[in-house]
């Protein structure tokens, strides 16, 4: 068995629909340059399409309880904009998102051994996750939440898994794939009022095996 390519896709548009277009995207849906671009988790004021030497808008850590960062963008390097991921997020903890499926996707052009998993890092050595905003070293606090919604939506208030290292992850499918295919899934930051101030540039990674 080769190793499958994979290609990391938005939904570009306003509209929750599938990627017709398998690893070239289509007219909703873009290529992900894993090299230069850059999902970014914003407050409100920054706009759909703004040049990407716009400064990203700060997110306020609230007072109490925890809130979810309220926009995502695609810092998309070959249009030089930024990019809005309209569809991401839930409605819960003051959230801009709700009950959609398809926001971001993987094509995986080829089989594989195991189901492929959504993973969070604190850079391409996979090999730490201490960044406070993947919990500081404790999985199950990390502000980055996210769910598979390959074969659902999620709900309107979906809450996520906290993802973090190897152990936290979150299913893209349900079984190793059997043929080349697209898997999808929605995320969003929970950030706690305990939250210290950051700025970081975590990685995520889409795992499978082959054999």
């Amino acid at each position: 068995m080769a190793a499958p390519n994979v290609t990391i896709l938005w939904n570009s548009s306003q509209s929750d629909v599938i990627n017709t277009g398998g690893d070239s995207g289509d007219s909703n849906w873009k290529v992900f340059d894993a090299l230069n671009d850059k999902i970014a988790f914003t407050g409100a004021s920054l706009t759909d399409e703004a040049v990407n030497t716009t400064p990203k808008d700060i997110f306020a850590i609230p007072e109490s309880g925890s809130q979810e960062v309220s926009r995502q963008f695609v810092n998309d390097y070959d249009a030089g904009q930024w990019d809005r991921v309209w569809l991401a997020g839930s409605d819960a903890d003051q959230g801009g998102g709700g009950n959609t499926r398809y926001v971001y996707g993987a094509y995986v052009d080829g089989t594989t051994a195991s189901a492929p998993v959504l993973q969070a890092w604190d850079s391409t050595t996979q090999s730490t996750y201490n960044l406070e905003v993947l919990g500081s070293g404790t999985p199950s606090n990390s502000m980055l939440r996210a769910v598979g919604t390959t074969y659902g939506h999620p709900g309107s208030e979906w809450a996520g898994t906290p993802i973090a290292g190897g152990s936290n992850t979150v299913a893209l499918d349900s079984t190793a794939l059997d043929s080349a295919k697209m898997v999808y899934w929605n995320m969003r930051m929970l950030v706690p009022s305990t939250s210290g101030s950051f700025a970081t540039e975590p990685v995520l990674v889409i795992y499978m095996t082959y054999a």
